[in-house]
């Protein structure tokens, strides 16, 4: 029962998803609101909640039971240091208007749930499970991908299907208007799939093994959808951070040859992928070849950037708080840029990963990132075994220009491929155990 759970997390997760972006068509959404705008609590807190109750009941019971598998001493440093942020938070965040969430569900749905499944995963988690469990992700991942594609070429589906430059939002739109939203949401969802679906790929063209044909149609169809629902985003970031993840990937688990041979046709790829970006709406008003009254997301990002800075400045231990970011920027814009920000609406976050964590949770919450990420590069050395690790490198590529995190399916997207990154880890030394056994079993035998 517990794997069948942890196997329905993922479209728990999409189900999430629905259910914010469309509560408008559903009933009884009020009993998940809170006191604030922003307050809701999801069909996948809901799930959690759910979850880790049946957990504690099943280890108090004896039914299941926690593996001796240690946690890393970076993830634990990374929760301690989220957890004090968060208290820190909690008592001592000033308070900009409006205030758009209570502090604690918005530090439960986005950053305490999350870390409890993840933790959960690296304890209790076999080699069986890991590739069960990626498989559900995935396919969970790619059909959210063709529901997007469907409504993206049908307009099927109530809500916006692109927005004004054409770019794939669906099902990112507004609840109340159903206008559009940001694209870049739909294209943090689907990265991390493209970049899984192509290394296993990878990893089935060079492994010296029968392949079987479902797997090999699966992960085929997972990298195809991911990556078209990706490239409709029109997301540069995205676009730059699997061009170079991908490359980066083969490299450490191919031969040179082949190496080459997949640069070659990932080079044709990009040029071609260059000259149809060059004709999209979003290209021409970046480069003004078309005039538009709100500045270029490049002319804009000095702005917010220049707020960054002014944020971490004179709040450097506790930022603006829990999700205020868009109200501290809202009340303070003239006086740090002594203009108002071009464009229709105030951004919700620092678009960029790190600045994001610090101006959201304060100095602990930038350094428990900081210890996290640097932690995992530093263990796995980018082992081509460990194809999530390839994923969250493409996360802090594409958070340089954006903020790879604050949804609730995109937070627990990057904890699921943080636990992934260890759970391969395990994988992979259980196969080489089970290699030694054999080893050692055939000498005997002889």
């Amino acid at each position: 029962m517990y794997e069948k759970l942890v196997l329905f997390l993922p479209w728990a997760i999409l189900l999430g998803v629905f259910q914010v972006n469309f509560q408008k068509f559903l009933p009884f959404q009020r009993i998940f609101k809170g006191a604030y705008f922003f307050d809701y609590f999801t069909v996948t807190d809901v799930f959690v909640s759910f979850l880790l109750a049946f957990v504690v009941v099943g280890i108090a019971t004896k039914k299941i039971g926690f593996t001796e598998r240690k946690l890393p001493l970076e993830l634990l440093i990374a929760i301690g240091l989220l957890l004090l942020a968060g208290v820190l938070e909690l008592v001592f965040q000033a308070t900009y208007e409006p205030i758009l969430t209570t502090p604690s569900e918005y530090f439960r749905g986005l950053f305490l749930y999350p870390m409890l499944v993840t933790v959960l995963l690296i304890r209790t988690l076999n080699e069986s499970m890991v590739e069960r469990l990626l498989k559900s992700y995935v396919g969970m991942v790619m059909t959210f991908g063709l529901l997007a594609l469907l409504q993206f070429v049908s307009g099927i589906f109530p809500g916006a299907m692109r927005d004004f430059t054409g770019r794939l939002t669906w099902p990112y739109i507004d609840f109340l208007t159903l206008k559009s939203g940001s694209a870049n949401w739909a294209a943090f969802f689907v990265m991390p799939t493209v970049i899984l679906s192509f290394a296993k790929l990878v990893q089935m063209y060079e492994a010296k093994m029968p392949k079987k044909k479902k797997d090999v149609f699966f992960w085929i169809s997972a990298l195809v959808v991911s990556s078209m629902v990706l490239a409709l985003t029109q997301s540069y970031g995205g676009f730059v951070a699997v061009g170079f993840v991908s490359l980066f990937y083969c490299l450490r688990a191919l031969p040179w040859k082949k190496f080459l041979v997949i640069f070659v046709a990932c080079f044709l790829v990009g040029a071609v992928g260059l000259g149809v970006v060059m004709q999209t709406k979003k290209f021409q008003i970046l480069t003004g070849q078309q005039e538009f009254r709100f500045d270029t997301s490049a002319t804009s990002r000095v702005d917010i950037y220049k707020m960054n800075l002014a944020i971490i400045s004179s709040n450097p231990l506790l930022g603006v708080g829990l999700n205020q970011y868009q109200s501290y920027f809202a009340s303070h814009q003239e006086k740090v840029l002594g203009h108002k920000l071009n464009e229709s609406h105030v951004p919700p976050h620092a678009h960029n990963f790190f600045m994001s964590f610090w101006t959201n949770l304060g100095i602990f919450g930038v350094l428990a990132m900081f210890v996290l990420v640097c932690g995992i590069f530093w263990r796995f050395k980018f082992s081509s075994h460990s194809p999530a690790v390839f994923v969250l490198l493409a996360i802090m590529i594409h958070g340089l220009i954006d903020s790879y995190y604050w949804q609730q399916e995109i937070a627990y997207a990057f904890w699921i491929m943080v636990g992934l990154c260890y759970l391969f880890e395990i994988k992979v030394i259980q196969k080489e155990e089970k290699k030694t056994e054999h080893h050692h079993e055939k000498k005997l035998a002889m």
